[in-house]
């Protein structure tokens, strides 16, 4: 992320910056900038501050879009308390709410795109407030995940709540599911509120149709490549992801089952 930190500091001192901003309103500068479809200006030259301020507001948003980790970076490491919270506040004003509003839509087509994934399972969002929902039904069984968005999403993280109750589902596997869903939306690059909802849809489907953990990143659905277990150990007979055996191998340096310790037997 080193890169972008002189354009994020150049951006963030443009949109705050009141030779530019002069007596209106910054939030209502900024949403008029993002509801605009260019901001290649037709205006006489004494305009061209406003153009600036419009570049400013829609390369931050795209940043927002893209590189949410390297802002939240650049935000931490600003030096001075009173710059933090400049950003923090133009945040609130006026990108968080346009955010929101990209994850939800994201996430109601990624999980009616996906939906052959999870044949037997009603999945739906609904939007609460400063939460989005995943809604999970089969049958008689029902079950909930909640995502917080906190005010200044995404400076600040959206966080996975653990569900009240998986009725039917064992602790264990919705703990590991947790873990999943916090690192889609907390890791070096984060995800999305969308994936996190289609995988724990796909993960709740596949429980009820017998398919079992991997045994090595005890989940269902594989983090990077959204595959199932479906190499099978000779020896135990546990059913492992392809990414996660080669990872294993290779990092370990053995050819040991690695529930067992045992070596894997191999073709040919």
């Amino acid at each position: 992320d080193i890169p972008v930190q002189p354009l994020l500091r150049l951006i963030c001192h443009a949109l705050n910056c009141q030779r530019l901003i002069g007596d209106a309103d910054p939030a209502e500068l900024i949403s008029k900038a993002l509801a605009c479809n260019s901001v290649v200006t037709t205006q006489p030259a004494d305009a061209i501050s406003i153009d600036i301020f419009s570049a400013a507001a829609r390369v931050l948003l795209l940043a927002f879009r893209s590189i949410p980790a390297a802002v939240r970076s650049f935000w931490e490491k600003l030096p001075r308390r009173r710059d933090r919270d400049l950003v923090e506040r133009l945040v609130i004003q006026s990108f968080a709410p346009l955010l929101v509003q990209a994850e939800a839509t994201s996430a109601q087509a990624l999980l009616a795109a996906q939906e052959d994934k999870f044949p037997d399972v009603e999945a739906a969002m609904v939007r609460r407030p400063k939460q989005l929902v995943l809604q999970l039904s089969r049958e008689d069984l029902k079950a909930e995940l909640c995502v917080q968005l906190p005010d200044a999403f995404p400076l600040r993280m959206a966080i996975a709540e653990p569900p009240e109750k998986m009725p039917g589902i064992p602790r264990p596997r919705v703990r590991n599911w947790m873990l999943q869903a916090r690192q889609v939306l907390a890791g070096p690059k984060p995800m999305g509120v969308g994936r996190v909802m289609l995988m724990w849809a796909r993960s709740f489907a596949l429980f009820f149709e017998g398919v079992e953990d991997c045994p090595i990143c005890y989940n269902v659905v594989h983090l990077s490549t959204q595959t199932i277990p479906r190499k099978a150990c000779p020896t135990c007979k546990h059913k492992f992801h392809s990414e996660c055996l080669y990872h294993w191998f290779k990092s370990s340096a053995k050819t040991t089952c690695p529930p067992r310790n045992r070596r894997v037997k191999t073709a040919g």
